[in-house]
C-alpha cells in the first residue's frame, strides 16, 4: 500500500505540463475580441472596428429565432453583447508581495496590483478590488495574468486594472508561499478567505467593494469568499466551481473517486512546494518562503497519507456524509451569497453535476447566469474563452458582469441569457451548438421512461411477461499505492483502474482532462465502443426523429447479488446507424449499500423522480443479502444532448467504473467474487427516466 520512490522525470514533466496547459489553455485566444474600445451587439466575436461598423447598421441581425416562445421569456432569445470600454488608466503598478497574519496565526501571502498614471504613480483614488485566492501557487500562475487571464488564475491583469480595478491575488493557507498545511478547502483555509477580505477593506486604496472570481479551485474560493463576507462581496464570477464535494465528485454513489483525488492532491501538493521562482521574485521573503515550503512538505506525513489511508479503510468521517464533506461544499451555505453570481460548467467537467445545481440554488435569490460549455475541465475553458454564437468571449463577460454589479455601469447584463447550454449533436461538428432558455432545469422538460428488456432492447413499453435476465461478474479491484518521493518532498499517489476504464471518457474527465492532452489522443477517451464491448447494452430502434435530452437522468435498475455488495455503472450513449461510433453523453454510479434515497430532497418531474438524492450517511447504509432483489435508483449526471434521427439511444450497464469510483477495503471484502443479475420483468421493471424537451425549443 505505502511506497517510497523517486518521482520519475515523466511524472514531474506531466505535472508541470498540466500546469502549463491550465495556463495556456485558459489564455488561448481569449478575450482578444472583447478588448477593443467600444461595445456592440453581434452574432459572433468581432474586432472593435467591426463592432463599430455593426453599431452603425441599426436593425442588422442575422441571429433571429423563428421557434415559438411557448412561455419562455424574451431573455432566452436575447442577442449577444460583446462588451468592452475604454481604459481609465494608462499603466499598472504591482506592489511588493507582503504577508498578513490570519485569524489562526498563520501568515498569508498577498500580491496587489493597482492602476497607475503615465508617470507610473498610484492615483490618489480608491478602487474596487477583484480578488483571486489560489491553491495553485500565485507565482507559477503569474503568466496567466500576462496573457490576460488574471481574473481566472490570479495575478496582475492589465485589462481589468487599467479599467479601474485593483487586483489582489492570494496563496491560500497551506499553499504557495503562505504558511500552514493544505487540507482540501478545510475550515481554517476558508476562514482565511474572510481574513483576506478584512485585510483588503483596511487598505488605503480600497473603496470597500470587492468582486471574487476564478476558475476551478479559484472559482470555489470565490464562492466561499462570498459566503464568508457577503456584505463586502458585490459580484462573483465562478468558472467551473465545486458544489457538493461528496455527491458531485469525491464520493459519488458511496464510492471513492480515487482517480480524481490522486490527480488533485498530487497536483496541488507539488505546486505548493515549487517556490524557487517565488524566491527569485521576492528575495526579501526568502527565509519565510523556505519556512512555508517545509510546512507544506511536512503535511505529507501529518495529513495526506493518513487521510488517504482513512478513505481506503472506510473511516466514517470520509466515507459518509457529514461535517468533513459538508464543510468543503459551497452549496451547503449557498443561501449566504447575496452577490450577483455568474456560473459556468461543462458537459464532461469534474463539476458536471454541480454547476447547474449551484445556479438553480442561486437563481431564486440573486441575479445569476449559467453557461454550460462542451468538453472536460481544461478544454471547456478554451471554448469559453473564444466565445460562441450566443455568448461573448469570457473576459468580455467578466468585465460586463463586474462593471454592472461592482461599478454600477449600465453594461446591459440583462441581455445575457439566463441559461446557455452546449447541446451535443445539435449542429454539425465545428459549429456552435448552443441553445438558451430561462431557467435550469429546462422549464419545458417532461419525463419519458424507457424500459430495459431481456432481448437487450430499450423501449417505452413496460415488460408484460417474464424476460431473460443477464449477469455481470465483479471485476478485479483497482490497484492503489500511496507514499512519498524518495527525497520526501512530493506526495506519490497511484490509482490504476483494471476494468478497462483507464481508457474512457470517465478517465479523461476525472484526470481534469489531462488524459486527453496528446497530439493524437486515444479514440477510447472520446468513444465508448471498445469500453462497452463486454457491458450489457440496451438499445432503442433507430430514432424516427431527433430526441432532445436536457437535465438530470435517473436509472431504476433492479438487481440481485450473490454477495453483500455490488456496484452498478450506467452510461448513456448515442450509437451511430452502423454501430461503429458510440458517443458518450453522461453516466452514473452507485454502490448497493449506499442506495437509500432521501425522498424529500430528490427531484421530481411531473410526479416522477428524476434525480435521486442519496443520504450517504452511516445510519442509512442499506445491507444487501445474497439472492435479495433490490431497486437501485441511480443518479446520472445532467446533460444536454440530441439522439439524432437515424441513431440509437443506448443504456450501457456494467459492474464498475473505476475511473470514477473505487471501493474501500470493506466494500471490496463484501463484493469479492460477486455475480450481479439485472432483472427486467413486470414485477422488477428496470428502466431509465429522461427529461425530454421539444426540439423546436432549440434556438
Amino acid at each position: 500500500m505505502f511506497f517510497q520512490k523517486k518521482p520519475s522525470a515523466i511524472q514531474l514533466v506531466k505535472t508541470v505540463f498540466l500546469t502549463i496547459i491550465l495556463v495556456s489553455t485558459i489564455s488561448g485566444c481569449s478575450g482578444k475580441s472583447s478588448q477593443g474600445q467600444s461595445s456592440g451587439q453581434t452574432d459572433k466575436a468581432q474586432t472593435s472596428e467591426e463592432i463599430e461598423e455593426n453599431n452603425s447598421n441599426d436593425g442588422a441581425d442575422d441571429n433571429s429565432d423563428d421557434a415559438p416562445d411557448n412561455s419562455v421569456d424574451d431573455n432566452a432569445n436575447a442577442e449577444k453583447v460583446i462588451y468592452t470600454r475604454d481604459e481609465d488608466y494608462p499603466k499598472i503598478i504591482t506592489l511588493p508581495v507582503e504577508y498578513f497574519v490570519a485569524s489562526n496565526g498563520k501568515k498569508i501571502a498577498v500580491s496587489v496590483s493597482l492602476p497607475a498614471t503615465d508617470q507610473g504613480n498610484i492615483p490618489n483614488n480608491s478602487f474596487p478590488a477583484i480578488l483571486v485566492q489560489t491553491g495553485y501557487n500565485m507565482s507559477l500562475m503569474s503568466p496567466a495574468a500576462i496573457l490576460g487571464q488574471g481574473t481566472l488564475l490570479g495575478g496582475a491583469d492589465p485589462y481589468f486594472i487599467k479599467r479601474g480595478y485593483a487586483m489582489v491575488t492570494v496563496d491560500v493557507i497551506g499553499t504557495g508561499i503562505s504558511e500552514g498545511g493544505w487540507e482540501l478547502l478545510g475550515q481554517e483555509e476558508q476562514n482565511g478567505y474572510g481574513d483576506t477580505i478584512d485585510w483588503i477593506l483596511q487598505q488605503s486604496w480600497s473603496n470597500g467593494d470587492i468582486a471574487t472570481s476564478g476558475a476551478s479551485y479559484m472559482a470555489i474560493t470565490a464562492l466561499f469568499s462570498a459566503q464568508q463576507r457577503p456584505d463586502a462581496v458585490k459580484a462573483v464570477f465562478a468558472v467551473v466551481p465545486l458544489g457538493d464535494a461528496q455527491r458531485g465528485i469525491v464520493g459519488t454513489g458511496g464510492l471513492i473517486n480515487g482517480v480524481f483525488m490522486k490527480t488533485w492532491m498530487t497536483l496541488t501538493q507539488m505546486l505548493g512546494t515549487q517556490n524557487l521562482l517565488a524566491k527569485i521574485l521576492h528575495p526579501q521573503h526568502g527565509a519565510q518562503i523556505d519556512q512555508s515550503t517545509m510546512e507544506h512538505i511536512d503535511h505529507i506525513d501529518s495529513y495526506y497519507l493518513p487521510l488517504v489511508e482513512d478513505a481506503l479503510i472506510g473511516a466514517p468521517y470520509i466515507r459518509y456524509d457529514g461535517i468533513f464533506w459538508r464543510t468543503r461544499s459551497p452549496i451547503a451555505n449557498i443561501n449566504k451569497i447575496t452577490a450577483p453570481t455568474f456560473i459556468t460548467g461543462a458537459l464532461h467537467d469534474i463539476f458536471q453535476r454541480d454547476a447547474p445545481l449551484l445556479y438553480e440554488a442561486l437563481q431564486q435569490n440573486v441575479d445569476s447566469r449559467l453557461a454550460i460549455y462542451d468538453s472536460d475541465h481544461l478544454m471547456n475553458i478554451l471554448q469559453a474563452s473564444n466565445g460562441n454564437d450566443t455568448l461573448a468571449p469570457l473576459m468580455s463577460l467578466v468585465l460586463q458582469w463586474f462593471d454592472k454589479h461592482v461599478k454600477g455601469i449600465d453594461s446591459h447584463t440583462e441581455d445575457i441569457p439566463h441559461v446557455t447550454q452546449f447541446v451535443k449533436n445539435y449542429k454539425p461538428k465545428g459549429s456552435d451548438s448552443f441553445s438558451t432558455t430561462t431557467a435550469w432545469p429546462h422549464p419545458l422538460a417532461a419525463p419519458e421512461r424507457w424500459y430495459l428488456h431481456g432481448d437487450m432492447s430499450l423501449s417505452q413499453q413496460a415488460p408484460v411477461d417474464a424476460e431473460e435476465t443477464h449477469i455481470m461478474q465483479t471485476p478485479s479491484f483497482t490497484e492503489i499505492e500511496i507514499g512519498k518521493s524518495k527525497g520526501g518532498q512530493f506526495l506519490m499517489f497511484s490509482v490504476i483502474p483494471v476494468d478497462g476504464t483507464k481508457c474512457s471518457i470517465s478517465y479523461r474527465q476525472w484526470t481534469l482532462g489531462g488524459a486527453g492532452l496528446a497530439l493524437f489522443p486515444n479514440e477510447c477517451l472520446f468513444d465508448n465502443k471498445d469500453l462497452e464491448l463486454n457491458a450489457l447494452n440496451y438499445e432503442t430502434e433507430l430514432m424516427p426523429e431527433d430526441y432532445y435530452i436536457n437535465g438530470p437522468i435517473q436509472a431504476d435498475i433492479w438487481i440481485e447479488s450473490s454477495v453483500n455488495e455490488a456496484v452498478i455503472s450506467v452510461r448513456i450513449d448515442e450509437v451511430s446507424p452502423d454501430g461503429e461510433t458510440v458517443t458518450p453523453l453522461t453516466n452514473g454510479l452507485l454502490a448497493a449499500t449506499s442506495r437509500a434515497v432521501d425522498m424529500e430532497r430528490s427531484r421530481y418531474l411531473d410526479g416522477q423522480m428524476i434525480q435521486p438524492y442519496h443520504y450517504l450517511t452511516e445510519d442509512t447504509t442499506s445491507a444487501i443479502s445474497p439472492g435479495e432483489i433490490i431497486k437501485m435508483q441511480i443518479e446520472i449526471f445532467p446533460t444536454s444532448a440530441i439522439i439524432r434521427q437515424g441513431h440509437r439511444l443506448r443504456v450501457s450497464i456494467s459492474p464498475s467504473n473505476q475511473a470514477q469510483g473505487v471501493m474501500n477495503y470493506i466494500q471490496q471484502d463484501n463484493a469479492l467474487g460477486g455475480v450481479t443479475t439485472i432483472h427486467n420483468s413486470p414485477e422488477f421493471p428496470s428502466s431509465i427516466v429522461l427529461p425530454i424537451v421539444p426540439t423546436n425549443e432549440l434556438n
